[in-house]
């Protein structure tokens, strides 16, 4: 195995110009112009990332431009072959007046025995809108999983909106208990944020995921999703596109006040 990478890379998108620069493994790929604006691929060339690693990759989206960041395929994390420091993922994006932010990369896999610890800020500025989706899968095939401990923050015209932290681990009985997953090995969140319709309140489950949408103390709202993953990811899909989550289940809606977030896992 490799040894542990420092890495930083950077986006700026003004108007439907895209300038990059990256450092290895964390390689930027564009993909074109798409629905929601000029499109990149995040591609980890080395793999991992892995127990050590501390990369980061930060995005200035400008007035009135669009960017809209995918992955290649899964990030697997693995343990580091001489340490057993966290991985560590830190994203930072700014988004100008008007400007829209499309975050949506493939699901993390955090394999046994691994740790990564994972930060995504968002500031978006007056009129500006962003979708925030993260996946994370507690282990491959067969496996318990490791440990991930995942911060969001969104700041909406320099007031924050949401400040969520997740913490999973494959190999604790407690947050795997009832009062975590319940045994679920994937959990799930999609984020609006800023000029966005916002769903209203709503909660419900199926044969392999439980979900919620949650209306937060200003323009936004965060849907969580546990259960299976293939099941999470279709909930989350359903999201994205407008859609009823699920045909067919016990849905609950509540006409409240709105209230920030509590998030249970």
């Amino acid at each position: 195995m490799r040894s542990a990478i420092r890495a930083a890379t950077r986006v700026t998108v003004d108007g439907r110009r895209v300038r990059w620069t990256h450092e290895w493994p964390v390689v930027l790929r564009p993909t074109g112009s798409g629905p929601v604006g000029e499109r990149v691929h995040l591609v980890h060339a080395a793999g991992g990332p892995l127990g050590g690693d501390d990369l980061a990759l930060s995005a200035d989206v400008g007035p009135g431009a669009r960017l809209a960041v995918h992955s290649a395929g899964a990030t697997l994390v693995q343990p580091g072959a001489a340490t057993a420091a966290p991985a560590r993922w830190t994203v930072d994006v700014r988004v100008g007046a008007g400007g829209r932010l499309h975050w949506a990369p493939e699901p993390t896999v955090v394999a046994d025995r691994a740790a990564l610890e994972s930060a995504v800020r968002v500031t978006l500025a007056a009129g500006a809108a962003a979708t925030v989706r993260e996946t994370v899968v507690l282990g491959r095939h067969g496996q318990r999983g490791g440990r991930y401990a995942g911060a969001t923050h969104v700041v909406v015209d320099e007031v924050p909106l949401l400040a969520h932290t997740a913490v999973l681990d494959g190999a604790d009985t407690v947050l795997c208990g009832p009062a975590g997953t319940a045994g679920a090995r994937a959990v799930g969140t999609l984020v609006r944020a800023g000029a966005l319709p916002l769903p209203a309140a709503a909660a419900g489950e199926s044969d392999g995921v439980r979900w919620a949408w949650t209306l937060l103390d200003g323009p936004g709202a965060i849907l969580l999703a546990v259960g299976a993953p293939a099941a999470v990811t279709a909930v989350l899909d359903a999201a994205e596109c407008d859609v009823p989550v699920l045909g067919g289940v016990d849905v609950v809606s509540r006409a409240e006040p709105r209230t920030r977030a509590r998030t249970p896992v």
